[in-house]
């Protein structure tokens, strides 16, 4: 067991380094699509695997599905997450991935065994799972990335729309000015409240 962890962690060092580009390049929902294909490849893997020698190189491949998750996925969060909330939603990633989905895929896994009274196939079922998750992840992200850039190329600005962008960022009044009572700022409380 203990080699297994660390052959995972081996492989995963060099990738780190050039992960960033990677996700760059793949972007980060393809970066997810790869990710649960290639937990379907580990998970077919095992399912077929008789000696733990053997599990050596789909232990390998937790280079995509830890490395690649947790890059792309910290890259996500930075782009999406508002002010002020980045640690949090970061926590909240990892809770999903390590606690939510570990505790899920281990009662769900056990079930399988249980039922089938084979570990093999409970590994089966979710390589599977993960195959079909995968495609289906990847091609309404990829429908979606298409029908964006045609939905785009046909809607050209007029010119007087150009004009009135400019206008309309010189009224815009900042986000948030308007915040009442429970936003922290104690000198305004007493403004806001009607006798």
């Amino acid at each position: 067991l203990g080699l297994t962890i660390t052959t995972g962690a081996v492989v995963s060092l060099p990738f780190l380094y050039y992960s960033d580009a990677i996700v760059k390049k793949l972007g980060v929902y393809n970066s997810m699509v790869w990710t649960l294909l290639m937990y379907g490849v580990r998970y077919l893997g095992y399912s077929y695997t008789n000696c733990a020698w053997y599990a050596f190189p789909f232990e390998a491949l937790e280079v995509f599905t830890f490395a690649l998750l947790q890059v792309a996925s910290a890259n996500f969060v930075k782009d999406n997450a508002p002010p002020g909330a980045l640690a949090t939603l970061t926590g909240i990633t990892g809770g999903a991935h390590f606690g939510f989905g570990k505790g899920v895929g281990g009662l769900v896994g056990g079930v399988i065994r249980e039922v089938t009274k084979s570990t093999k196939m409970a590994f089966y079922y979710f390589g599977l799972f993960s195959f079909a998750c995968g495609g289906a992840y990847g091609v309404v992200v990829n429908v979606l990335k298409i029908f964006r850039k045609t939905k785009n190329a046909k809607t050209v600005p007029r010119e007087e729309d150009r004009e009135d962008e400019g206008k309309e960022e010189e009224n815009a009044e900042p986000f948030l000015a308007g915040r009442g009572i429970g936003d922290g700022n104690r000198e305004e409380v007493g403004k806001n409240i009607k006798p």
